[in-house]
């Protein structure tokens, strides 16, 4: 019986010394309150602790409860160039999940890849929402964007991505930031654009939206005016639609109520041939001018920049076709390139 007794001992003993062995790792408090209302504590790792070679340190951020708030990781420089980052910070929810982590990339890497930081963001079933990237000076200057926002599905594909425009690329292109939306597969489909006050002011349009094909051409483009533009031309949106290699096929343009009204204009479709020109307009006239009028749409045809012939519709039914000579009549302003 005395020599179990001492066996159980000896057992215990043992298990005791070969715990502090696997879990020798190292635990200071560096600051009693952080900002968090409690402790930080800063842990490191001894060999034959789990993650020995990859850590050399960890920090940890407790509130006032004593509950982990954040932890910042400090990889070795071969974990750094296994995986990219040599520093991570875990920011978890009041369930003790993760909301979202920040990786910092060093100077050999963000020089490779253009961006130097970069955070993702978590629901509460730990999927991607989104990614945030952080972009260095170098490649913002080449790129004209310092920081970009990639958003995910539930099914964690992307859905849109925003990019942040660096003050000179602004100044120089106009916008101030874009954004793209993707289909299923990872296509860009649409890339929307926000045009500085500056560029606003100058050219009247403060946002345009560029749609593209599953080969990524542009099809068309939607142009939005400012309120100064819209008073001063009538017309406070136009699409641009577009053929193969990107070449201008037709322009419709959307006149405002109040020019609709005095007018009678409701819509305008400019229609281009091969060279450029104007192959022919079609105007779209509202309900009450097509019942005072006798027709709902005028075509006219062009033949190198001058009007040779005008139809007259209700509807589809011709009612009227005459003919013009000679005289030479540019296309209505909504129909310049934008």
């Amino acid at each position: 019986m005395k020599t179990l007794k001492i066996a159980i001992l000896l057992s215990f003993y043992f298990f005791i010394i070969t715990t502090e062995v696997v879990s020798a790792e190292k635990q200071k408090v560096i600051s009693g309150i952080n900002e968090y209302g409690g402790k930080t504590i800063e842990i490191t790792k001894e060999k034959g602790d789990k993650g020995f070679d990859d850590t050399l340190k960890e920090i940890q951020f407790n509130d006032s409860n004593g509950i982990v708030i954040k932890k910042e990781v400090l990889y070795t420089k071969s974990f750094a160039d296994k995986h990219g980052n040599d520093r991570k910070i875990d920011y978890l929810d009041s369930n003790g999940k993760i909301a979202r982590t920040e990786y910092f990339y060093p100077d050999r890497l963000a020089d490779e890849e253009g961006y130097n930081r970069q955070i993702d963001y978590y629901d509460i079933h730990g999927k991607i929402t989104r990614e945030e990237l952080f972009y260095t000076p170098k490649f913002a200057a080449e790129k004209g964007f310092d920081r970009s926002m990639v958003y995910f599905n539930s099914n964690e594909k992307k859905t849109r991505g925003e990019m942040f425009s660096t003050d000179e690329f602004a100044r120089e292109k106009g916008y101030k930031y874009a954004i793209e939306y993707y289909d299923d597969n990872g296509n860009r489909t649409m890339k929307e654009f926000f045009y500085t006050a500056k560029s606003a002011s100058e050219y009247g349009v403060n946002r345009a939206m560029a749609y593209n094909d599953s080969a990524g051409n542009m099809t068309r483009k939607e142009f939005f005016y400012t309120e100064k533009f819209v008073n001063e031309n009538g017309f406070d949106r136009s699409i641009n639609y577009y053929g193969g290699n990107e070449k201008l096929t037709k322009r419709e343009t959307f006149y405002t109520d109040k020019v609709a009204d005095k007018n009678g204009r409701s819509r305008e479709i400019g229609h281009y041939g091969g060279d450029g020109k104007t192959a022919k307009i079609e105007i779209f006239y509202t309900t009450v001018y097509a019942h005072n009028n006798g027709f709902n749409r005028m075509v006219i045809y062009y033949h190198d920049g001058a009007p040779t012939r005008v139809e007259n519709y209700m509807d589809e039914k011709l009612v009227k076709n005459s003919l013009v000579s000679g005289k030479k009549n540019s296309p209505p302003r909504s129909s310049r390139a934008r």
